[in-house]
C-alpha cells in the first residue's frame, strides 16, 4: 500500500512502500525470525489486528543471542497489510549486556 508504515524499534515510522523496502534491504540483513504465537482480533472500521510474538537473532545483537520481539500486523478491510509495528521486548537489564 502506497501510505503503509512500518514502526521498528527506536525508530520514526518508515512510511510508503518504497521507503518500506529500501529499510529492509538496507538493515534487515541477515535475521533470523523465530514467531513463536499469534492472536488475531478484530479492529474499528473492518480493520483486523494481529500481534505475533517470538524472538529475533540479528548480528545487532551478537551471534545466537535472541531477542523477543512482538510483530503487530494492522490489516484494512481488503486483508492487505496496513501497518506492522516491531517491538523490542526487552528489559533495561538485558539491553545494557548488549552495549558491552
Amino acid at each position: 500500500m502506497a501510505d503503509g508504515a512500518l514502526q521498528p524499534p527506536f525508530r520514526q515510522p518508515i512510511v510508503g512502500r518504497d521507503a518500506v523496502l529500501r529499510f529492509f534491504r538496507e538493515e534487515c540483513q541477515n535475521l533470523k525470525l523465530m514467531p513463536e504465537s499469534g492472536i488475531s482480533e478484530p479492529a474499528s472500521d473492518g480493520y483486523t489486528q494481529i500481534k505475533v510474538t517470538g524472538k529475533c537473532q540479528t548480528p545487532w545483537f551478537g551471534a545466537g543471542i535472541g531477542m523477543n520481539i512482538a510483530w503487530r500486523f494492522l490489516l484494512g478491510p481488503d486483508n492487505k497489510i496496513f501497518f506492522v509495528a516491531i517491538d523490542l521486548l526487552a528489559s533495561p537489564k538485558e539491553l545494557l549486556k548488549l552495549m558491552r
